[in-house]
């Protein structure tokens, strides 16, 4: 069943997310903290009918926070965790093969070295998803095709960037 209610919770942990890519969405004093207007960023193409929200890139690290959008029809590629993840469902469903079914308010837990099948969405989803590192992209039989990580999140905000 799909869900439109979004959480003021899930807002609210958004507006208290920092992130260096955008400054001028944020609003900071020195070692204070940041706040990110994610409704000022752009939705930024990942694969057909996947569009992401760039939140935070930590470089230092390779953790990286973003917003997933998924319109009906739309498939996330089957992918494995380099690293741990973690998502806030804050519209819609879905019904992951491996981690299970989840509606809006649901918190997913994402293994380091999980491997996951295909995600369908059949109805507008939204996601927060904060991970510690990059997820790789899997090809029919299970070769790396490319990594979602801090360079390609960066490569893909700045290429939207000079398009505009």
């Amino acid at each position: 069943m799909c869900s439109s209610s979004s959480s003021s919770y899930a807002l609210s942990v958004l507006s208290n997310v920092n992130q260096a890519l955008y400054p001028k969405t944020m609003h900071s004093q020195e070692d204070a903290g940041h706040t990110v207007h994610v409704a000022d960023l752009k939705w930024l193409p990942l694969v057909p009918s996947i569009w992401i929200k760039v939140i935070k890139l930590v470089p230092e690290t390779g953790e990286y926070t973003i917003m997933v959008r998924a319109e009906p029809g739309g498939m996330l590629p089957r992918h494995r965790h380099v690293e741990s993840a973690e998502i806030y469902v804050l519209k819609g469903s879905g019904a992951h093969p491996q981690a299970g079914a989840f509606v809006a308010g649901d918190y997913v837990s994402e293994s380091k070295g999980a491997v996951h099948d295909p995600l369908p969405f059949h109805c507008e989803t939204e996601l927060l998803m904060v991970s510690r590192g990059p997820s790789a992209f899997l090809a029919d039989d299970g070769e790396d095709m490319y990594m979602m990580d801090v360079d390609m999140l960066q490569a893909l905000a700045k290429a939207a960037e000079t398009a505009v």
